[in-house]
């Protein structure tokens, strides 16, 4: 364990890197599909390259963060992060769509330095029942951020155009970089051998063999999927169904944070008192019970602003218990912290982005397919803690 501890204001920023990136233009996301000329589900693709670029940029800086250090990975990360937005300016002004998905996923590949290295910091700095409170609190900002991120996205969309997004995601990406030269270097030694293949392939064959990781970084996929299917769908729902305008649609994001502080103030509160697993399931239940409700209204033709956010909130209190308490307890059974948190998040997205995928495979979804899409990941949340349990 460092004896260096990595300052709480640059995790608070550094965890949610990836996910600002991916939604605070989701606002604008009608506006860029007739800017470049594109229909709805081709602009929506853009999210499945974005988190696919985010899965594979995971694989990416775990033999490096081995290699050359925790904090020469995050620079290397900040900068991609900002060529990817310029590359996406660029490619709007020229309507080039195919550049345009290009810079999304050199966006994805920079900034998901930020996830996984923030568990990587947490995991060299801390142990147990510590790992599970400051990932408690750091979630705190990957909860409130992406929020008020398309909160910010709204406004400027509608006040300065969809390209001001991109600049706000620089000016970000900037401040990212800037802050991690004041880090501390919690990596306990540099391996010299950690970027050629033979290593590289023997240890993440050695993580994906750990059931417990493996579990833990599904259960924790099925709360992304969850996250970023509402940030991908609702934008449309919303703004092309219900009529709402970006700006309003990004107020109303507003709400749903909400539900992820309650959840990781309660998960805080319960890192000592209970067992990880029967804290997920708990997570788990609460889903179930609230996706349900959510599907009985959408069902009965109920779709207005107050039944797709309300919700919302409550779901999210579940979700947060159940993120936590998966990552906690993946860390805690890692031998190489920076390749096995590097699985663990790449498998997280790798959900993540199947999930959207898939989505974005049928024309013109009906409202009731969110929902129903949300109830799935809840019960498998259910179905893999059952199996972590029986793993001990």
């Amino acid at each position: 364990m460092s004896s260096k501890k990595p300052s709480l204001l640059t995790l608070l920023l550094l965890i949610p890197f990836g996910s600002i990136s991916a939604v605070l233009f989701t606002p604008a996301l009608p506006t860029i599909a007739k800017v470049l000329e594109v229909s709805d589900g081709a602009v929506e693709a853009t999210m499945t390259f974005f988190l696919l670029g985010y899965a594979l940029g995971n694989l990416l800086y775990g033999p490096l963060a081995k290699r050359f250090g925790r904090k020469p990975s995050i620079y290397l990360g900040a900068t991609i992060a900002v060529l990817g937005s310029f590359v996406t300016i660029f490619a709007g002004d020229r309507q080039l769509f195919y550049l345009f998905v290009i810079g999304r996923f050199l966006s994805a590949l920079g900034s998901s330095v930020g996830m996984k290295m923030s568990f990587t910091l947490i995991a060299d700095a801390f142990r147990n029942a510590q790992i599970t409170k400051k990932i408690s609190i750091a979630t705190v900002s990957f909860a409130v951020s992406p929020s008020i991120a398309v909160g910010v996205g709204g406004y400027l969309t509608t006040h300065y155009g969809w390209q001001s997004c991109f600049y706000a995601l620089i000016v970000y990406s900037c401040l990212v970089l800037i802050l991690s030269f004041f880090l501390p270097e919690t990596a306990p030694s540099f391996d010299e051998d950690a970027l050629t293949f033979k290593d590289i392939k023997e240890t993440y064959r050695n993580n994906l063999r750990n059931k417990k990781l493996i579990y833990s970084s599904l259960i924790m996929g099925c709360v992304t999927s969850i996250l970023y299917l509402f940030s991908t769908l609702a934008a449309f729902l919303a703004i092309n169904q219900i009529g709402l305008s970006p700006e309003k649609y990004g107020f109303l994001n507003l709400i749903p944070p909400i539900g992820l502080v309650f959840g990781s103030f309660i998960s805080h509160q319960l890192a000592n008192r209970k067992k990880k697993l029967a804290v997920i399931q708990l997570g788990g239940v609460i889903a179930v019970v609230v996706i349900i409700s959510m599907v009985i209204l959408f069902g009965i033709g109920k779709v207005n602003a107050w039944t797709l956010f309300l919700p919302i909130p409550f779901l999210y209190v579940g979700t947060s218990l159940i993120f936590n308490n998966a990552s906690s307890f993946a860390m805690e059974h890692m031998k190489d912290k920076a390749n096995g948190s590097a699985v663990m998040s790449f498998i997280n997205m790798m959900l993540a982005s199947l999930a959207v995928f898939i989505t974005q495979s049928v024309d013109s979804p009906s409202p009731l397919f969110m929902p129903l899409f949300f109830l799935f990941f809840a019960f498998f949340v259910l179905f893999l803690q059952k199996r972590l349990r029986a793993l001990i």
